[in-house]
């Protein structure tokens, strides 16, 4: 590197190729001047090919101009906050042996590059769940049902190396740990009970090394347990879940086979992976939808967007009784959906009372399970996807509900293209410290239940567990439980104010009530049989 006659010069010219500009300064700030998590990867490679060393995309996050990215090539230049985590530039075999492992969807290639630009070692990208047992429990047939569950898919023995700046997929040997913490002659109360669980919720995962999932058994007094699954969200969604709850119990009760096979009978067809629509089409979809892109939100922030969001989070919470869960139920039914369509305009009217907009734009995250095939497999099987809604004062609850239920059916039938893949091709205004498109999240998280406990067997039932840390800076969570829903508001602490998340989540519950007086709901139907679109799961 030191014998380049102008390195510098020359990172501007890959910066201004993978920024598609003409020419860039040496102090352009490649994320300022409109670079995203996907050029970002363009760019590590393309500095890889001219200077025959490894680059990583965290490379390019850390030292985002040309002049801070010379120095680090030139091994003098400032690292991260925290060197120890920083690996070292080498030159590149440029015969090296064939690429390890397999290349990834582009939905987890995407998260994995948040992962670079962001905090890796942070929880916002655990997916924790906590069940409460029902029957005896024998420790050693359940590690044994755990271990047959993890043979079975290879998402939980799978880690993800980089090579040539993008992640590679290598599926291992190792099954998840397995942990029993004994509290059984222990004086516990529920605050040191969740001070335990958040400890082992909070140990962060490493892609690269794994394992990506880990199990605690807590033993209780009174012949009380929890089970504790804790995954990386790299290899784990809200569905995989309740799989894993599902064939934990089906293994534990029939330990000799491990886990219930398919069913016999003619193999089933699988759908190629991404190929439902034209992905030319599904970036048409977008690109009448989006653009032109939605201004950011006027959110009621009480300091500047100067630090990277979630590192701290708090939250507020309102409880949602089963007897308006059940209209709301009936509501979303009636237009072909499930709860999930009322509860997102409900934050939706919310956000534009808030703001004063009537252009609201929320994320959220779809199942693709269907479109790929994979129905039945632990992974990580979303995709992001805006949620564009016009919210006006004279829309009926009727009108608002039939949007967002239109609206959700449409992201799935294009959610085929990656959220990253989505920034680039239809390039929105950036600011620091803001996500393309969209401000605030918002989610179901359906309740997990194997069912009743059967004789000699064990059943398992619960949901997730909030963490501390988040990837948005308000994310609206709806948390089903056996009695009914929990609001949860997650917000960011150095952004919003206790008493402003308190403020909105209030103002949400007059907007549920609003929704189902306007007009007077019918008294509910019995349920389906089967609906087009059921709610979202554990994917935020």
């Amino acid at each position: 590197m030191s014998s380049d006659p102008d390195p510098t010069q020359r990172l501007c010219v890959l910066f201004a190729g993978a920024l598609e500009l003409d020419h860039v300064t040496p102090d352009t700030d490649f994320f300022l001047a409109g670079g995203h998590s996907l050029s970002a990867l363009t760019l590590a490679v393309a500095v890889e090919d001219a200077f025959g060393v490894r680059v990583r995309v965290r490379d390019i996050f850390d030292a985002a101009t040309p002049a801070l990215l010379a120095a680090r090539l030139d091994g003098v230049g400032p690292t991260t906050t925290e060197p120890a985590d920083v690996a070292p530039l080498v030159p590149r075999q440029r015969d090296a042996e064939p690429l390890p492992g397999t290349e990834v969807a582009d939905a987890t290639r995407w998260l994995w590059l948040e992962r670079q630009r962001g905090d890796g070692n942070s929880g916002a990208y655990t997916v924790p769940c906590l069940l409460d047992g029902a029957g005896p429990v024998d420790v050693d047939r359940l590690a044994g049902a755990l271990a047959a569950v993890a043979r079975r898919h290879p998402a939980l023995r799978t880690v993800f190396v980089e090579a040539q700046g993008a992640p590679r997929a290598v599926v291992t040997d190792r099954v998840p740990p397995f942990e029993v913490v004994d509290l059984r002659a222990r004086h516990l109360n529920a605050g040191r009970f969740d001070a335990l669980v958040n400890e082992r919720v909070e140990a962060p995962f490493d892609p690269s090394t794994g394992p990506l999932a880990r199990t605690t058994l807590f033993l209780c007094p009174g012949g009380q347990w929890s089970l504790l699954l804790v995954a990386d969200h790299l290899v784990c969604d809200g569905r995989s879940l309740e799989i894993l709850a599902a064939e934990a119990v089906e293994a534990y009760a029939d330990p000799v086979s491990g886990v219930v096979q398919e069913p016999a009978g003619e193999p089933r067809k699988v759908p190629p992976a991404d190929r439902a629509t034209d992905p030319r089409a599904a970036l048409d979809h977008w690109r009448h939808l989006l653009l032109p892109a939605p201004a950011p939100l006027p959110l009621p922030v009480r300091g500047p967007r100067t630090r990277p969001v979630g590192g701290t989070t708090a939250t507020a919470v309102e409880e949602i009784g089963p007897d308006v869960l059940e209209r709301l139920t009936h509501l979303g039914r009636r237009h072909h959906a499930g709860p999930f369509a009322p509860l997102a305009a409900a934050v939706a009217r919310t956000l534009a009372g808030v703001t004063g907009s009537t252009d609201i734009c929320l994320g959220t995250a779809v199942d693709r399970r269907a479109r790929l095939g994979k129905e039945k497999e632990v992974g990580f099987h979303v995709a992001t996807v805006p949620l564009r809604l016009e919210v006006r004062d004279s829309m009926s609850a009727e009108d608002l509900v039939r949007q967002v239920a239109r609206r959700t059916m449409d992201a799935v039938d294009h959610s085929e293209v990656a959220f990253d893949a989505l920034v680039a091709a239809l390039d929105p205004p950036r600011s620091p410290g803001r996500m393309p498109f969209f401000d605030v999240w918002a989610a179901l998280y359906p309740r997990i239940d194997t069912g009743p406990c059967p004789p000699g067997g064990i059943a398992l039932s619960g949901g997730p567990v909030p963490v501390r840390v988040g990837m948005f800076e308000l994310s609206f969570q709806f948390v089903e439980h056996a009695r009914g829903m929990r609001l949860v508001l997650q917000y960011d602490t150095l952004r919003y104010a206790a008493d402003t998340a308190e403020r909105m989540v209030r103002r949400l519950g007059e907007e549920l009530t609003h929704l189902l007086h306007d007009p007077a709901e019918p008294a509910p139907e019995p349920a389906p049989t089967e609906r087009t679109f059921s709610g979202f799961h554990f994917d935020a």
